[in-house]
């Protein structure tokens, strides 16, 4: 099985050394004459955070069919409306994993994002986000039928650590893939790139167990930590 995952972030630049040919994408903006979120064929990554985040994912799975939807333009900010209309269409479609590396603190705002990450679990789609640390109360990440990671310092590359009974289940590793020619702590780095690297390891999960259930995957990932 080759797994399918939407990446909720700036966009992909395809081609890129890191990521190579992508399955597709478009966009979310909040169009500036109607205040309402229209849908755009913009998939352009003009910030590079989307782009880092599928390197590290095709590092582990090269051949997994990436998504790209398009939420960031100028800077790492969006509306929630934006946020729960590009979900909610990956929801529909069925994606073995939707990742996202962001999320909102306002529970009450939150409400529908809660809704859809259940949907999307009945669906058998595992969402993946990020949080701060082991006690960050963000959303969707700490929803319970999201996974949630975090940047722990003390994870190399392929180093996962789990927090059994915890909402922000797992640390990991939070740099991208190095640029030749950029100190690598010159580059990206965060608590982004920490969920990015557990996305990969799911992917990889369910590209070496094709007929394991979500659970079991997510226990495979549980036995796979420190």
């Amino acid at each position: 099985m080759t797994p399918e995952i939407a990446i909720i972030d700036s966009g992909i630049t395809p081609g890129h050394p890191h990521v190579g040919p992508i399955t597709g994408g478009h966009g979310y903006e909040t169009d500036p004459n109607t205040g309402q979120v229209a849908q755009t064929r913009d998939l352009t990554d003009n910030i590079g955070h989307g782009t880092a985040i599928a390197g590290i994912i095709k590092e582990k799975v090269p051949d997994a069919r990436l998504y790209a939807v398009k939420i960031f333009s100028r800077d790492l900010g969006t509306s929630v409306e934006v946020l729960t209309r590009a979900l909610a269409w990956c929801v529909r479609q069925r994606f073995n994993i939707i990742h996202l590396s962001l999320g909102v603190e306002n529970k009450d705002a939150a409400a529908p994002l809660e809704q859809l990450c259940d949907t999307a679990r009945e669906k058998g789609t595992l969402i993946i986000a990020s949080a701060r640390g082991p006690e960050h109360r963000i959303y969707p990440a700490c929803f319970s039928n999201v996974v949630c990671a975090y940047r722990h310092p003390d994870c190399a590359w392929d180093d996962l650590v789990f927090h059994s009974g915890s909402a922000v289940a797992f640390g990991a590793h939070g740099f991208p893939r190095p640029i030749p020619g950029l100190p690598q702590e010159k580059n990206f780095q965060g608590h982004s790139f920490a969920a990015a690297h557990v996305t990969a390891h799911a992917a990889a999960l369910m590209k070496q167990y094709p007929d394991y259930s979500l659970e079991t995957i997510l226990r495979q990932l549980q036995n796979s930590a420190q």
